[in-house]
């Protein structure tokens, strides 16, 4: 082998050496940038769980008596509510409305599903026992009890929360914790006349005659299913 030709190779060899070596620190970088924005998502979501948790256990010391129970929930204790002896009924089918079609419904989704009942509640581990509570006793009933992050939604999750309100026969909406999101999608579905359970936990000695009406005030898990099983035999009596 003359000297040109093994220069070649040489040369050729420290080029391949060169090229792996870039190759390897670009995927470690890669890999290591990768690793950090996974491990940032995961700090701000320990960091978002935490401040939630703060103010979920905030509010609930804001509403023990009842004069700051009230006070937390007087849109809520509207007369329509305390007053509303009638029993809820099946959905209507929703009006097509611009609002609607500019979120991506269509018109098929306007179909009701009359098994199908939509939970609003916060997604927050502190109130995972009563969505479980309030599922179990629509199963229990023959309902599908269902609430908005039990399917992956690689888009944006409105649009599909928007489509259940608008399918379900029934809404019940868990207003503990003062979650925005659920108080704006309650607002959603009292606007398109969705039939509404309001459920809260009881302050000590709350004078509120809830056995016929919307507003579900609970002590306990035992009679918040047995609340919700009530109200959902009436359903189905009231509609048979």
């Amino acid at each position: 082998m003359n000297d040109f030709s093994y220069m070649s190779v040489l040369l050729i060899a420290l080029t391949s050496a060169v090229v792996t070596l870039i190759t390897v620190l670009i995927y470690s970088r890669l890999k290591k940038s990768k690793y950090d924005v996974e491990k940032n998502q995961a700090v701000l979501e320990s960091i978002r769980n935490s401040i939630e948790k703060q103010m979920y256990g905030l509010n609930d010391r804001l509403i023990q008596t009842e004069e700051r129970w009230k006070d937390v929930n007087h849109l809520l204790l509207r007369k329509e509510y305390l007053e509303n002896k009638s029993p809820i009924i099946n959905s209507r089918k929703t009006y097509f409305s611009e609002f609607l079609k500019s979120n991506g419904i269509i018109e098929n989704d306007l179909i009701i599903d009359e098994r199908l009942i939509f939970i609003l509640t916060p997604f927050n581990e502190i109130y995972y026992d009563d969505y479980k509570v309030i599922r179990e006793a629509c199963t229990n009933a023959g309902f599908k009890g269902f609430r908005g992050d039990e399917n992956y939604f690689k888009g944006d999750i409105f649009p599909e929360m928007l489509k259940l309100i608008v399918k379900s026969n029934l809404i019940i909406a868990n207003i503990n914790g003062r979650n925005p999101n659920v108080l704006y999608e309650l607002g959603i579905a009292q606007a398109l006349d969705k039939p509404i359970i309001l459920i809260s936990r009881e302050p000590e000695k709350l004078p509120i005659d809830i056995k016929s009406k919307r507003f579900l005030i609970y002590k306990n898990y035992k009679e918040l299913q047995e609340m919700i099983r009530h109200e959902l035999m009436k359903l189905i009596t009231a509609n048979e």
